[in-house]
């Protein structure tokens, strides 16, 4: 076995790895230690969420409001169809 080394780090979480050149074996890795977040940074998460929670809210409030007017109009429309058609609907015991 050689006593040859490669020490590369991963380009995406930067984790150093410890390369056996000989036989490619996986000899160390160290993760980098994790940051906590800070105070300001959540708070600011947070107002974010609520913010946006309150967009979604006020959107749906504003389509419940209209939904009476829409149906309202699918309703009407709905009526002038059936005034114009004169074939009364099929009766379920002349199915059989």
């Amino acid at each position: 076995m050689s006593d040859k080394t490669h020490e590369v780090t991963c380009p995406c979480c930067q984790t150093k790895l410890v390369v056996d050149a000989g036989d490619g074996t996986l000899l160390l890795h160290e993760r980098p230690k994790s940051r906590g977040k800070e105070w300001d940074d959540v708070v600011e998460a947070g107002a974010a969420k609520q913010a946006a929670a309150e967009r979604r809210f006020q959107q749906n409030m504003e389509r419940e409001r209209n939904a009476d007017e829409i149906l309202d109009k699918k309703f009407r429309e709905a009526l002038k169809r059936a005034d114009k058609s004169d074939t009364p609907p099929p009766r379920i015991f002349d199915l059989d």
